[in-house]
């Protein structure tokens, strides 16, 4: 085949894909977006007035949901979509206040039992919900960004040694912690439960 007879198939092909493309008509509406409680915080934390709480268990709709700080385990609950039809929660376990993000579960039928669990830190990496660094574990530590176990371990010794933390940049204080590592974890960390 010569260079023109190449250039000739070339132009054919590319003429027929066109045609193709202009008669194949419309394209498929894009699938609909999932509702606001259908959607999984991935970016951002909460509002410092807000934590988020799973739901699981004996509910209707478990899920990730968000909720105004201090409100009982019966709006969680409710957020759920309530109780399966075979559990109901007690009034002392629905009037219980949820001050932190983490799991509620539950459990069993009739009156149901209700247990609060704060999130393993790998999920509360993928929610975006920040660390507290007076309370925080070496292991909530070690999640931060450019943080690991060596470093983790020195800020909870330093804390130990030195009380609690009243400002987030006294966190440069711990030895190999300076301003550049800081800058990186800022957006992670709080003071605040």
């Amino acid at each position: 085949m010569t260079r023109d007879q190449q250039g000739v198939v070339l132009f054919l092909g590319l003429l027929l894909t066109l045609i193709f493309i202009l008669t194949s008509g419309p394209l498929p509406p894009p699938p609909a977006l999932p509702s606001r409680d259908q959607i999984l915080p991935v970016a951002g934390s909460p509002a410092s007035d807000e934590v988020w709480v799973e739901v699981d268990g004996q509910v209707r709709k478990p899920g990730i949901y968000p909720l105004p700080k201090g409100k009982s385990v019966f709006d969680a609950v409710e957020k759920a979509g309530g109780t399966a039809a075979n559990a109901a929660l007690t009034a002392d376990s629905a009037a219980v206040k949820v001050t932190q993000s983490g799991l509620l579960r539950v459990a069993g039928e009739g009156e149901g039992r209700v247990s609060l669990h704060p999130f393993d830190p790998l999920k509360k990496k993928v929610l975006s919900i920040p660390v507290n660094i007076n309370t925080a574990n070496a292991e909530e530590l070690d999640i931060l960004p450019g943080v690991g176990p060596k470093m983790a371990q020195a800020i909870v010794e330093f804390r130990k040694a030195n009380g609690k933390f009243s400002a987030l940049e006294d966190l440069q204080k711990v030895k190999g912690l300076g301003p550049k590592k800081f800058a990186a974890i800022r957006p992670h960390i709080t003071l605040a439960d």
